[in-house]
């Protein structure tokens, strides 16, 4: 199974790509619509990857025990 880095850099080298095939066309609606329905989606893609790698790599993601995060005694008030 890939990393999500190996992920990240496939989709970075296929942005370069299409970038390229972009900036060689003619400028007609074909790359407008690669721009529009490609491009832009696939940076937006890229950078929300980036950031959830960056978290994982701060320890976000790490498992806490069932415990850790809420105590089961703890209250919270009467709501009723």
């Amino acid at each position: 199974m890939a990393t999500l880095k190996e992920i990240y850099d496939e989709l970075d080298r296929l942005l370069g790509d299409v970038q390229e095939y972009i900036e060689d066309s003619d400028g007609g609606n074909l790359s407008s619509d690669l721009t529009k329905d490609v491009e832009n989606p696939l940076e937006t893609l890229l950078v929300a990857l980036d950031t959830i790698i960056d978290d994982k790599t701060a320890g976000i993601y790490e498992e806490r025990g069932e415990d850790d995060f809420f105590e089961e005694d703890e209250e919270f008030g009467n709501f009723g």
